[in-house]
C-alpha cells in the first residue's frame, strides 16, 4: 500500500488529477502493483479525500498539551508520536490536521507503524488536503518518499 502512496504521490501534483478510479487502477496494475496493495491505497486516499476537516476544526480552537488515550498510546509508538507533536510544534500540522493524521494512523495495523510510514501518510492528509508546507519540513517528510533529503 505504501509504495503505491507514494508512487501516486510522486506522478499527481493534485488528487483530484486522477481521474476515474477504474482508469487509475489499470494504471497502476499496468506500472506492476498488485491488486491488494492498489485496492488498500485507493481505499485510503478515498477515506482522507473523503473525510471532512469540519469535525476536526474544535481543534483549532482550544489550547494546551495535547494528551494521548491509553488506546491511541497503545497503537502509536512514542516515535511517532513525537514526529506529530514536531511537526504541529514547527506549524507544518495544526491542531485539525493533527487529529486528522491521528485518526487515518489509527487505521493501520500497529505493525507498520514507524516514523517513516508516519511522514508518508502525513505528508499524503496534507497533499490531499493541498495544504501548504513550510519548505524545511517538507523535505523531512519528503525523506519518507525518497529516503533521502532532497535538499543539500
Amino acid at each position: 500500500m505504501f509504495d503505491v502512496l507514494t508512487y501516486l504521490f510522486e506522478q499527481y501534483s493534485d488528487p483530484a488529477a486522477f481521474g476515474d478510479r477504474g482508469a487509475l487502477t489499470r494504471q497502476l496494475n499496468a506500472v506492476g502493483f498488485d491488486d491488494d496493495d492498489i485496492g488498500e491505497a485507493l481505499d485510503w486516499l478515498d477515506s482522507v479525500s473523503e473525510t471532512s476537516v469540519e469535525p476536526y476544526l474544535g481543534a483549532d480552537e482550544g489550547s494546551g498539551l495535547r494528551v494521548y488515550a491509553d488506546s491511541e498510546l497503545e497503537h502509536l509508538p512514542s516515535d511517532v508520536r513525537g514526529l506529530i507533536q514536531f511537526l504541529e510544534d514547527n506549524g507544518a500540522l495544526s491542531p485539525a490536521q493533527r487529529e486528522m493524521v491521528i485518526d487515518r494512523l489509527l487505521e493501520l495495523d500497529p505493525e507498520d507503524l514507524d516514523v517513516d510510514t508516519a511522514k508518508l501518510l502525513v505528508l499524503m492528509v496534507l497533499w490531499a488536503q493541498q495544504a501548504e508546507l513550510p519548505i524545511l519540513l517538507g523535505e523531512a517528510l519528503l525523506e519518507a518518499v525518497h529516503g533521502e533529503p532532497t535538499m543539500q
